[in-house]
């Protein structure tokens, strides 16, 4: 199955882009003018534009449209469509402060975007003669607080906005926020050079690139290959093969609603990087989901379709974990001695750690079951001392990367609303969001 890398094929090879292109295309427009809106004009240049619009100074044509002492308020989107053989073209209104706060002025943008890097780029950008219109400026978002009592968490995290969109690397202190691609799954090589992530559109399969996105590498050929894992040595990755997969379904028992997750009939393979062989592991299960890797290289924990369970790499021997059958997202902790999951509390998910032979069951994550719509925490990962634990959380009513210490205590927003714009997402598939290395 492994073939050598493949470039993705771009929109001007076919007469009319997929819904996947739409999508993609889409959500580069609203995040640049997103960032635009927030003041970042040389962070959404560096994220979005393509090498040709550098080189003709799109960038420092930005820079100086907020250059004075107007203010931008707002960057809307008013139009979006394909244009045939070519990309796609975005209109967007910008509202100005002017240069003072009773002459607010109004600006047509138009964005051109092309495939490039396998991703939707901006390519040229123009911008009409402002107009002045009455409007008032809108309230100014204030930013989370963060605890000062925290350690500043260190290394990379790599994580995707949603299960096949956008994939970014970030610094753990919120800085470097780079697009890389687009997939499934990312998960950081042991060594921290090459990122793994698989791919729901052709050329379906598992791919590697290297940290900052380059180098492409497609590595496994096959369609609906899900949540890549690699060995503590980096030769070998673990994959799930899913045959179907149903939707998630919201069910409510007396007042109380919470989410059952997909299920979907799947099989856990490895495949050795450097021959090329692969093997099909002999397990139990026919809902298989989120191999972790222990840190000696022995054993593959997984979530099975009747809770956390794990295969003996060398005598293919299996057992479970006691828990609960809704324990799913399992991730071993750096030094191999606890793995971190996301389990089901009454109407709602939370993050939990055990011993590594499964006892010591605690919960980690809490919230008032009183609440009208109890927040979800799901898809643990670790830092790379142990330490600290990520996760996704909709605490604050929307989706955001929180980090917490690894018994629980002070959790926090890691990146505050910096990547509210992105409009992060969890799709209840089972889905590795994010992955944390040096």
């Amino acid at each position: 199955m492994a073939v050598p890398a493949t470039e993705t094929p771009a929109f001007g090879n076919a007469s009319r882009p997929s819904a996947l292109d739409d999508l993609l295309a889409h959500r580069t427009v609203e995040d640049f003018l997103a960032r635009l809106a927030r003041g970042g004009f040389a962070s959404a240049a560096d994220l979005y534009l393509t090498d040709g619009a550098r080189e003709n100074d799109v960038d420092q044509m930005l820079e100086e449209s907020a250059s004075g002492d107007r203010t931008l308020l707002k960057a809307t989107l008013t139009d979006f469509g394909a244009v045939p053989a070519s990309g796609y073209e975005a209109r967007a209104e910008l509202q100005w402060s002017g240069t003072d706060e009773s002459s607010p002025v109004t600006q047509t943008m138009v964005l051109h975007l092309v495939y490039e890097r396998g991703l939707w780029l901006i390519d040229d950008i123009s911008l009409d003669e402002a107009q002045p219109q009455e409007v008032s400026p809108p309230p100014t978002a204030q930013k989370s607080p963060r605890r000062a009592s925290s350690p500043p968490p260190e290394g990379r995290l790599v994580f995707q906005v949603s299960s096949g969109g956008a994939i970014y690397r970030i610094n753990a202190d919120g800085s470097g926020l780079r697009r890389l691609t687009d997939g499934l799954d990312p998960a950081w090589s042991p060594d921290g050079t090459r990122i793994a992530l698989t791919r729901w559109r052709n050329p379906w399969g598992v791919y590697l690139t290297q940290a900052d996105g380059s180098g492409e590498e497609r590595v496994v050929d096959g369609q609906r290959l899900k949540e890549v894992a690699w060995s503590p040595d980096g030769d070998r990755i673990a994959f799930t093969l899913n045959r179907g997969s149903s939707e998630p379904i919201k069910v409510c028992f007396f007042g109380f609603c919470f989410t059952i997750p997909p299920f979907s009939a799947a099989q856990l393979w490895v495949a050795d990087l450097d021959s090329g062989d692969y093997l099909s592991l002999p397990l139990d299960d026919q809902a298989v989901h989120s191999p972790t890797w222990s840190p000696d290289g022995s054993r593959i924990a997984y979530a099975g379709q009747r809770g956390l369970a794990w295969i003996d790499l060398d005598s293919m021997e299996t057992g479970r974990f006691a828990g609960s059958a809704w324990d799913g997202s399992p991730a071993y902790s750096p030094s191999g001695r606890q793995l971190a999951f996301m389990g089901r509390v009454h109407d709602r998910w939370d993050i939990f750690v055990m011993n590594a032979d499964g006892s010591g069951r605690r919960q980690l994550t809490h919230s008032d079951p009183r609440l009208d719509d109890p927040p979800d925490n799901v898809a643990p990962a670790w830092s790379p001392d142990g330490s600290q634990i990520a996760f996704l959380s909709d605490r604050d009513g929307r989706w955001r990367i929180y980090v917490m210490q690894a018994d629980g205590s002070d959790p926090r927003a890691m990146f505050g609303d910096e990547l509210d714009g992105l409009g992060l997402s969890y799709d209840w598939a089972s889905e590795r969001v994010l992955s944390w290395t040096e």
